[in-house]
């Protein structure tokens, strides 16, 4: 099987789409590309589309409309929308009727895959880097982890943030070979697409961002499998995914099939000791022996929170070997100059101050953020009457939910 996730761009302005295509294609996706709405409905309606990118605004059909008729189909592929700042309603809406998430123009590819690899749960190459690289408690607690695991073939499920290895972690777990290869089940529904009688390993990415008729269905697959002959399963979800299942008779149902064996990787703010010896693997073989960051650089580095974790550290790195020492240094944000006088009209009561250094994207996942948090005071953590409240899918709430850490047990 090819485990390459199927992104379908969707997007009226043709030099733009076809750029974001080209992207995605160096970067592992089998990425399609199409010009308007009315042919991205007949490409979903065909199946095996798993993430669509879609602007807004394009005629005949637009985002909103594709958006309502993706989600309506029998297995939906997960949504992405471009929003420009005059349609932050229009994102809003979208959120509503089963967006994952939206990003504000202009997009840079590099936001784009950020968003792609949170949403896949894959991190980017490092090069053959191990998790339990370093000298820290935390480094010995993980290496003694996957050794114990190593010797078994129950299930195994990997708990981190995104960009702590998860995935990698996994694959290292079964080494890949002729007969006993490693495949990958993105979605419940694609399960006739692999061979889940041969031995091997059956790689099970994000179970937490499943809506619960999909783990319903995960549930069924699992059920089918041979404990003898067939793969041994390795799943990977975010931190709270076990303590969350009781409150979900689906999720529940699944964290007892999978929590079998548990390794629970610690983000990289948990354990930055370790910062120098896995820069030292990143950078080996790659690099000049005498490039690393200078004391003043590895205090900084090591001060840092970093929120993408051996993700961001890995790089990084890369940032280092192709631009030198230089890249050590962590960006500053220096103060926005005060601004010029505008004709434009007077801001509403709370509304931000639109002026240099203002970043849309952030200000409406502040936002978003703020409301998921008092939603979450109002009803007590209820999450099926946050889902009311807020008028979103549960599978929507849940990976909002995990995107902000706001897991109330081991969420970060």
């Amino acid at each position: 099987m090819n485990d390459q996730t199927t992104v379908l761009v969707v997007d009226d302005n043709r030099s733009a789409a076809d750029a974001l295509g080209i992207v995605l294609r160096r970067n592992n996706y089998a990425a399609e590309v199409v010009y308007d709405g009315v042919r991205a409905l007949e490409r979903l309606r065909a199946g095996g589309v798993d993430v669509v990118l879609t602007d807004l605004r394009m005629e005949p059909i637009d985002g909103i409309e594709l958006l309502r008729q993706a989600r309506a189909l029998p297995t939906p592929p997960e949504v992405i929308v471009f929003t420009g700042f005059g349609t932050v309603d229009a994102a809003v809406e979208a959120m509503r009727l089963g967006a994952r998430d939206f990003l504000t123009k202009p997009v840079s590819p590099s936001k784009v895959l950020e968003h792609l690899s949170r949403l896949r749960g894959d991190a980017a190459p490092t090069h053959g880097l191990r998790v339990d690289e370093g000298k820290s408690a935390k480094a010995k607690e993980v290496a003694a982890q996957i050794e114990a695991v190593r010797r078994s073939r129950a299930p195994v499920l990997i708990l981190g943030e995104p960009g702590s290895g998860r995935s990698e972690l996994a694959r290292a777990l079964h080494p890949s070979a002729a007969d006993r290869p490693a495949r990958a089940l993105n979605h419940p529904s694609r399960a006739a697409e692999v061979d889940l009688r041969s031995p091997g390993a059956l790689l099970l990415p994000n179970v937490d961002l499943l809506s619960p008729q999909d783990q319903v269905a995960l549930v069924q697959v699992l059920n089918g499998l041979d404990p003898v002959a067939g793969p041994r399963v390795i799943a990977w979800a975010q931190p709270g995914f076990v303590e969350q299942g009781p409150k979900d008779p689906a999720g529940h149902e699944l964290t007892l099939r999978l929590a079998v064996l548990v390794v629970t990787l610690p983000p990289l703010r948990e354990r930055v000791e370790d910062i120098p010896a896995l820069l030292t693997a990143l950078l080996a073989g790659r690099a000049p022996a005498e490039l690393g960051p200078t004391d003043a650089q590895l205090q900084a580095l090591m001060a840092h929170r970093w929120p993408g974790n051996l993700r961001e550290l890995a790089a990084l790195a890369e940032r280092a070997i192709v631009f030198g020492a230089s890249a050590f240094s962590l960006p500053l944000s220096a103060p926005p100059p005060a601004p010029e006088p505008t004709s434009a009209p007077p801001a509403t009561p709370g509304a931000p101050v639109l002026e240099e250094g203002f970043s849309l994207q952030e200000h409406l996942e502040a936002v978003e953020k703020e409301i998921l948090v008092r939603a979450q005071l109002q009803t007590k953590d209820d999450r099926a009457a946050m889902s009311r409240i807020l008028g979103v899918e549960r599978n929507t709430l849940r990976y909002k939910l995990n995107k902000y850490h706001l897991n109330p047990k081991g969420g970060g």
